[in-house]
């Protein structure tokens, strides 16, 4: 992306046999990429090494390992894939039923470390980054998290949206908070030490489910959100951050306390958007695709990016 012209540049093309359904980056090694592929029975988990430099057009894809599940648990259609952020090489990946746990770095063939049966219709996962061997879970209205050293449960929430949880995501910066979005069209913040009562709700953006939404790494404030409804919205959520809007109060002007809510809502994708994320090389673009694989890139507005910055 080239942010002064605004331009979208494709710097390499790599074939893969089959229907891309899901594809996960290494956060800490760019050449190795996680994909799911393929229909019903006729599935696939593999992950691969891009072999060639970034932009040699010539460049391939080498299998590292193939994923399978075990015979007593094998592996389903996959709903979401995730980097461990406190082992190297180890993967956590759900499919509408369970929680498996890979070691990506075993060999050609990985088989589950652990699987955990989680619940129907479970909709994805996020490793905790602040506590080693927790992991949240969504399934059906239930928001779960998991001890994997022990396969229990630390904590546990029903009905956290009606009709069905789509995402989890944890705050980066403040530990024990994670957000959940449903298909009531919200998005909801949790403390998991007291889920009696949510945080925070946002609602208004959207018109259809919530299918993902992600914290930006750099300014908890700012949560990236995509629906069904093919819309994008960036939210604003000052109040359950981790560090609210100036440090000194007596710098903080009236334009300034701006409340928790929608900042802008993006309309650019003619079909559902299954799939958002921020970019790691900065804390003020983010990219979201859809289900006709139309990809956008758009910049945090200038007014919010300097409201935060100043």
């Amino acid at each position: 992306f080239v942010e002064d012209t605004a331009e979208l540049v494709c710097r390499q093309t790599l074939s893969h046999p089959d229907e891309v359904l899901l594809l996960n980056v290494n956060p800490t090694d760019g050449s190795q990429v996680l994909t799911f592929s393929g229909q019903n029975s006729s599935h696939s988990l593999r992950l691969w090494r891009v072999v060639g430099s970034p932009d040699d057009q010539e460049a391939q894809l080498e299998v590292l390992c193939h994923l399978t599940g075990s015979e007593t648990n094998p592996l389903g259609s996959v709903k979401s894939s995730a980097w461990d952020p406190h082992h190297e090489g180890k993967l956590l990946v759900t499919d509408s039923e369970a929680l498996h746990t890979f070691d990506s770095t075993t060999g050609k063939e990985a088989t589950p470390l652990s699987t955990l049966q989680v619940g129907q219709r479970c909709a994805g996962a996020c490793a905790d980054p602040h506590h080693a061997n927790q992991v949240s879970t969504v399934d059906d209205c239930h928001l779960k998290t998991w001890d994997l050293r022990s396969s229990q449960l630390a904590y546990k929430r029903d009905a956290v949206h009606l009709f069905g949880a789509r995402d989890v995501d944890y705050n980066p910066n403040v530990p024990y908070q994670v957000l959940t979005t449903g298909e009531d069209a919200a998005l909801r913040f949790w403390d998991l030490r007291k889920l009696d009562k949510s945080l925070k709700m946002l609602s208004g953006g959207h018109h259809h489910w919530v299918v993902q939404a992600k914290y930006n790494s750099y300014h908890d404030q700012l949560v990236l959100s995509c629906s069904t409804d093919s819309a994008v919205c960036l939210w604003r959520a000052n109040s359950v951050a981790s560090a609210p809007l100036a440090s000194d109060p007596s710098r903080v002007t009236a334009q300034d306390r701006q409340p928790d809510g929608l900042i802008r809502r993006y309309e650019e994708h003619e079909d559902s958007c299954y799939s958002c994320c921020w970019s790691l090389g900065g804390a003020w673009l983010f990219a979201s695709v859809a289900y006709d694989g139309r990809l956008l890139v758009n910049p945090v507005p200038g007014d919010e990016k300097y409201r935060i910055l100043l």
